[in-house]
């Protein structure tokens, strides 16, 4: 029994010697971040027309809506390739511009669009009694996002 009791007795002085052993040791360190900004572009919608030769007004583009989203605080400009386009499936002469030429990054959508304008008065070409552009070969138009 006296040696289960030493024995114990001993045990306990090792540990209460290890506690009084213990320290801490610190050491700083960075967190290097290397963030690379983007904009992101959603659209354009596509922008239609409806014209009848020789009207009296203006005929106004439908759609063209868009959403540019950017790192915070990255400056971006938007511009189109063409403002000036006369189709050449049906013959018709239209304008286009941007509701704004570009913008700030702030982390969320920031939403624009492409409007477009058709001169009254003009004639087309058309064989039949209605014609699209679906064959033209410059209806495609770019939007191009610089940031």
């Amino acid at each position: 029994m006296k040696k289960l009791i030493l024995a114990a007795l001993m045990g306990f002085v090792g540990f209460g010697a290890g506690a009084a052993n213990a320290a801490t040791a610190t050491g700083n360190f960075n967190v290097n971040i290397t963030l690379t900004s983007v904009c992101q572009l959603t659209g354009p919608a596509d922008l239609n027309f409806t014209y009848t030769s020789f009207q009296v007004g203006a005929a106004t583009g439908a759609g063209g809506a868009f959403s540019v989203k950017c790192t915070n605080s990255l400056p971006y400009t938007i511009a189109l390739d063409s403002t000036s386009v006369t189709d050449d499936a049906v013959n018709l002469a239209y304008t286009l511009a941007l509701s704004a030429a570009g913008g700030t990054g702030n982390g969320a959508a920031q939403n624009y669009s492409v409007t477009g304008s058709m001169a009254a008065s003009q004639a087309g070409t058309c064989a039949v009694a209605s014609c699209t552009n679906a064959a033209a070969t410059n209806k495609q138009r770019t939007l191009t996002i610089t940031y």
